[in-house]
């Protein structure tokens, strides 16, 4: 019995090991498993304003337009468009192929019924001001043509097409006012086969899929805050995809040789707001002298470890619509006599306020500013916040910050909304308080241009006064990292952070 025994156990071993793949891979067949820091809110593409709803969305979902491996604006639910001249509408002709994961056929209705939903302010969305603040009317011209028409020329309207808030939701769906954040009904290559919170989301191919069936079964969202278990996961096969990858974790990821790194440059910039209502700031020398006094070099290398590079202008270097208007370089002693003509004395007590985690690298980021400010002169008063008290903070009227860690990724990917909310005399996240004549209408000039080589010298005219004027300590651009087993490919990242599986297969 006991050699009977040793053989049963020795034959488990085998069929074990069988079933694991020459590079360690756990996972079979064609189901896979993604380890995120968080999970889903909501799957209703409208109302998700997070990465992870985002990241699930574009499979259960398909836009009338795309964005592409590098960012380009590609057909998806249309297959051509044409703008005004003015840049005051756009005209889509859409695919006559495409069913709803419920059997509802898409057309420009089900197109009309979307923009309304969330154009509809009663409704609540969270998506809304991004369409509410340039579509007037939705138009059906036939079957499958619809024109938009806008408030004004609005030269960025594609990109915003793209955005995951453009996702196109069964139009039965919406008539029967169903739960879309839990029942969601796209036309997407992958839809919901179950979803437990705070343990699993899994999502199963869409064998009606009109752009052909998808390679994988199953695709399943595991939310694991923390970093290390991540790696680990990877490292064991527990799990096929990881992102965010902590900084501290990249080099040793590198070295498994059945793990790839995909480092990816992202429209996210990491920044300091200088609150121009406090008096302090009000002089512009005052806050030239804080870009001078900060070491991003040493930022870069030695805090995100080389993931990123100093920021060049106030928005990221892939965003459309960039160009370079150069940085402030590293001199405490200019921050220095910039403080003296300003009639700063030494001691002068400042705040400075960061989150902790909500950005990677926040609070250190934080307390190596702190140590560059003191060092010219300033008494740093430095606070850690949680983030949903640091949010509302930010939204409360009367909060008495100096200096706040802030950051904002371009989603649209598009330099207008890269530069409108934050820079503007009345945008919507302009926490600096700052506000220029001049500014304000070279933005709106980008705005109504539909050339974006014109729209990039708009813009560059707009980043050098900013630059010049100092509303932010410019820090940083990122980069995001994400781990992919060896036995998968297909995955890949957009400028947007979001990691996209819906060519994802096995090798």
């Amino acid at each position: 019995m006991k050699r009977n025994l040793l053989f049963v156990l020795f034959c488990i071993v085998l069929i074990l090991s069988a079933c694991g793949s020459e590079n360690g891979s756990s996972s079979k067949g064609n189901d896979i498993v993604v380890a995120f820091g968080s999970e889903p809110i909501t799957l209703d593409p409208q109302d998700a304003n997070d990465a992870v709803s985002n990241q699930a969305n574009v499979l259960l979902y398909d836009k009338l337009v795309t964005f592409d491996k590098e960012n380009n604006v590609v057909p998806e639910l249309a297959t051509k468009w044409e703008a005004a001249e003015d840049a005051t509408g756009i005209t889509f002709t859409l695919r006559e192929d495409v069913t709803f994961q419920d059997g509802t056929p898409f057309n420009a209705e089900a197109v009309k019924i979307n923009f309304e939903r969330i154009l509809d302010e009663e409704n609540k969305l969270s998506r809304h001001s991004l369409y509410a603040d340039f579509i007037e009317s939705v138009i059906v011209d036939s079957e499958y043509q619809v024109t938009f028409k806008f408030k004004e020329a609005f030269g960025p309207a594609l990109s915003s097409f793209a955005h995951g808030a453009g996702g196109i939701i069964s139009p039965k769906a919406i008539k029967d006012n169903a739960d879309i954040g839990k029942q969601p009904v796209g036309s997407g290559p992958y839809k919901l086969k179950k979803w437990t919170p705070g343990t699993e989301l899994v999502l199963e191919v869409n064998p009606e899929y009109w752009g052909g069936k998808k390679k994988l079964d199953t695709i399943t969202f595991k939310p694991v805050p923390e970093n290390s278990s991540r790696t680990i996961m990877l490292e064991n096969g527990e799990v096929d995809v990881i992102a965010p990858i902590a900084t501290q974790d990249i080099e040793r990821l590198k070295e498994n040789k059945n793990v790839t790194v995909n480092t990816t440059p992202i429209y996210r910039t990491i920044y300091i707001t200088i609150n121009q209502s406090n008096p302090i700031f009000e002089n512009v020398k005052v806050r030239q002298a804080l870009n001078y006094a900060v070491d991003k070099n040493t930022l870069v290398d030695k805090i995100l470890l080389g993931q990123g590079k100093v920021a060049e202008a106030a928005i990221g270097s892939s965003v459309a619509g960039y160009s370079s208007v150069g940085t402030y370089e590293y001199n405490p002693e200019k921050a220095k006599e910039l403080l003296a003509e300003a009639g700063i004395e030494e001691g002068t007590t400042i705040k400075l306020w960061t989150p902790d985690g909500r950005y990677l690298m926040d609070s250190k980021i934080a307390e190596f500013i702190q140590a560059n400010l003191q060092e010219v002169g300033f008494n740093v008063e430095f606070q850690k916040w949680e983030w949903s008290a640091y949010s509302n903070m930010l939204d409360d009227p009367d909060s008495d910050y100096d200096l706040i860690v802030n950051s904002w990724g371009t989603s649209t990917g598009d330099a207008d909304w890269g530069l409108r909310p934050l820079f503007t005399t009345d945008g919507s996240n302009n926490y600096s308080n700052y506000s220029n004549s001049e500014v304000d209408k070279l933005i709106t000039e980008g705005l109504s241009n539909p050339n974006i080589e014109e729209r990039t010298k708009i813009y560059n005219k707009a980043m050098n006064i900013i630059k010049d004027e100092a509303p932010w300590i410019f820090l940083a651009e990122y980069q995001t990292a994400t781990g992919v087993r060896n036995d998968l490919q297909g995955v890949y990242t957009w400028g947007n952070e979001y990691v996209i599986l819906r060519d994802a297969e096995r090798k």
